[in-house]
C-alpha cells in the first residue's frame, strides 16, 4: 500500500534506506520519490561506506544496510525522479519538489541539510524525524548528549519550520540505549528514527489527519557536534537512567 497523500524527498544515506526498508515491511511506502543523487562519486555525510549485503533482524526489520535505495524503489514499483543535486535548498531540488503531487513530504536528506524559507514556503509540509527527544534535545548528535544525561536515546516526529527543531511535535519517543553502542550512528539511531516515523505514519493513517503533541516555542536547549571525548564516554556508559 502507498500512502497517496504522502511522498518523501531523500538522497540514499543510511536513514533512507532504514526508513524505506521499514516502510515496505510495514506497508507504508510513500507514493512518490524525489531522490538526490550526488553530482560526483564518493561517500558523503550519512552515507556508509560500501559494504557487502548483510541482512540483519532489528527490532522486528530485517535491515540490509548495503541495499540501494534505488534498488527498493524499483522492486516495490514506487514512483520516483532522480535529481542531480545533494542540496535540498537547491533550484533543481525545489522544482522537483514542486513537482511531487503529495502535500506532506518525507524528509531524509545528507547531514547538514537544513531546509531555507525558499524550500519551506513551496506549499508542502516536510516530515523529519530528528534523532533526539524534543525540546529537551534539539541539535546535532543528540543521542550522544542523551546517554550521558539520562541514559536513554530519543527520537521526534516534527514538520520542519525556519528555526531548527522547533516545529510542531507529531510524535515523541524514548528509547533503551542498544546493547551494542558503537553502531548507533549506522544504525540505531536509523532504527528508533524509523519506529518514530512509522508510528507517525500508521495514526495519520488511522485518524485521517495530523494530529499536533505540542507546540515547541523556544524550548530546550540546542546541542552542537559533540566532542569525540564526550562521545567516546557516551559509548562505554552505564545504562543507567532509562
Amino acid at each position: 500500500m502507498a500512502l497517496s497523500d504522502i511522498g518523501m524527498v531523500a538522497g540514499d544515506t543510511t536513514r533512507t534506506r532504514v526508513y524505506l526498508q521499514a516502510m515496505e515491511q510495514e506497508d507504508l511506502l510513500p507514493t512518490q520519490v524525489l531522490l538526490m543523487v550526488p553530482p560526483k562519486a564518493g561517500t558523503l555525510p550519512g552515507q556508509q561506506p560500501r559494504t557487502e549485503p548483510r541482512v540483519e533482524f532489528v527490532e522486528g526489520w530485517e535491515i540490509d544496510l548495503a541495499r540501494p535505495v534505488e534498488d527498493l524503489l524499483k522492486k516495490t514499483d514506487t514512483e520516483y525522479k532522480t535529481v542531480s543535486s545533494t542540496d535540498i535548498n537547491s533550484a533543481d531540488v525545489a522544482l522537483g519538489v514542486q513537482n511531487l503531487d503529495p502535500s506532506v513530504l518525507i524528509y531524509s536528506g545528507f547531514g547538514g541539510g537544513i531546509l531555507r524559507k525558499k524550500v519551506l514556503n513551496l506549499g508542502k509540509r516536510f516530515l523529519h524525524v530528528h534523532g533526539g527527544y524534543l525540546p529537551e534535545y534539539r541539535g546535532s548528535t543528540t543521542s550522544y548528549y542523551s546517554l550521558l544525561g539520562h541514559g536513554n536515546c530519543g527520537a521526534t516526529s516534527i514538520f520542519l519550520s525556519e528555526e531548527i527543531d522547533a516545529g510542531p511535535v507529531l510524535l515523541r519517543r524514548k528509547f533503551k540505549a542498544p546493547l551494542d553502542r558503537t553502531r548507533i550512528d549506522y544504525l540505531y539511531d536509523s532504527i528508533f528514527r524509523s519506529k518514530v516515523l512509522i508510528e507517525t505514519l500508521r495514526t495519520y493513517a488511522a485518524r485521517g489527519q495530523w494530529e499536533i503533541l505540542h507546540e515547541i516555542s523556544g524550548e530546550g536547549e540546542t546541542y552542537y557536534i559533540i566532542h569525540p571525548v564526550l562521545k567516546h564516554i557516551a559509548i562505554l556508559g552505564e545504562d543507567e537512567g532509562q
